[in-house]
């Protein structure tokens, strides 16, 4: 897929939600405490490979759809948008309520919007946000649609919990131990984002363009279901990595990117090591990395709209700068995308 530019498409509006219960990396070790005496693993091990602190989690009651419908509703009060001007819908959470019918159709029953609105999921790992702005912004510049709403919302909870009583389990070796080392730094969250056409708000912030690229020989890296997930880390952040570095080219030889021409970095998080790998290999400032992860942990497709919102809440981000939004999916896919920030 080639670069895409986008010349009709603002942010209108974005929100976020926060679990109300926060664990502790600690509180995780404490729980594992007989498997670290057995394995010989130090206590602090947690903390000090991801550089995750704490994460947050909902009630076990909290399906995605809850979690997505609680920040889109906060997004409607806070903007005072009226819902029924929302004409398309897209889930983008890793997490679904059910197989059948869409997590989507839930959402938008629990906020009540009207049958004029096209709904569906939109899932590719953790780029699943990404790709639902991608396709909302190309549904608005053809015209099919003039306001898009976006949603994501993730409880990880149960797999967490799940894991937890699998690395109990009194046969686990430390290979068993750190291939699901990573569900460990996960964390819980919502978003929601709405776009609309640029000629209806010429102050909002707006997206410029795209690129894309993947790597479907790494699908094995990461595997989860509700169960629980297991992850080549090493392996895993080696691959993301490249991806990366080669999709950074594609924005370069498109667009003119180059390391010095974004203020903010607004990226799925994932952990310090992952932070500075990435950094160091496109050549990027860590410093204009806005990190929430030390204590939300990591929330898949959430990660990028929350972080985004919450920066906006802090002023973190400069009136007439250039973000960029970078997405790596497991499977892997690669998406980055440029924001003209004018709030």
């Amino acid at each position: 897929m080639g670069p895409s530019e986008f010349d009709q498409v603002a942010i209108v509006a974005l929100a976020r939600d926060e679990a109300p219960t926060i664990i502790a990396s600690v509180e995780i070790e404490d729980n594992l405490a007989e498997v670290y005496g057995r394995l010989k693993l130090p206590r602090g091990l947690l903390a000090s490979l991801t550089g995750i602190l704490e994460r947050r989690l909902y009630p076990l009651s909290y399906p995605p759809s809850l979690v997505a419908a609680r920040a889109a509703k906060t997004l409607f009060v806070r903007y005072k948008f009226d819902r029924e001007r929302v004409d398309l819908l897209y889930s983008t959470s890793v997490g679904r309520d059910h197989l059948e019918p869409s997590t989507a159709s839930i959402i938008q029953h629990r906020l009540d919007l009207g049958g004029h609105i096209k709904s569906l999921d939109i899932g590719n790992a953790c780029l699943g946000f990404i790709d639902g702005l991608e396709l909302g912004a190309l549904a608005i510049e053809r015209g099919r649609a003039r306001h898009a709403l976006i949603t994501a919302g993730e409880n990880s909870r149960l797999i967490l919990e799940n894991t937890l009583k699998t690395l109990r389990e009194t046969t686990i070796d430390r290979t068993t131990f750190f291939r699901n080392f990573a569900t460990l730094t996960l964390g819980s969250g919502g978003a929601a984002m709405i776009l609309g056409r640029r000629m209806d708000y010429p102050e909002a912030p707006y997206l410029v363009r795209s690129v894309s690229y993947s790597n479907a020989r790494a699908n094995g890296l990461c595997r989860g279901d509700i169960s629980g997930m297991e992850t080549d880390s090493t392996a895993l952040l080696t691959a993301g990595v490249t991806l990366a570095k080669e999709t950074f080219k594609l924005g370069t030889a498109a667009f003119g990117w180059s390391q010095n021409y974004f203020s903010r970095l607004i990226c799925h998080q994932v952990s310090a090591a992952n932070t500075h790998k990435l950094c160091q290999n496109l050549g990027l400032d860590e410093n204009i990395f806005i990190k929430t992860f030390p204590q939300f942990g990591n929330m898949g497709p959430v990660a990028i709209p929350f972080t985004l919102d919450l920066a906006r809440e802090q002023n973190l981000l400069p009136s007439g700068g250039r973000l960029c939004l970078m997405g790596i999916g497991s499977g892997l896919c690669c998406t980055m995308m440029e924001i003209a920030w004018t709030a």
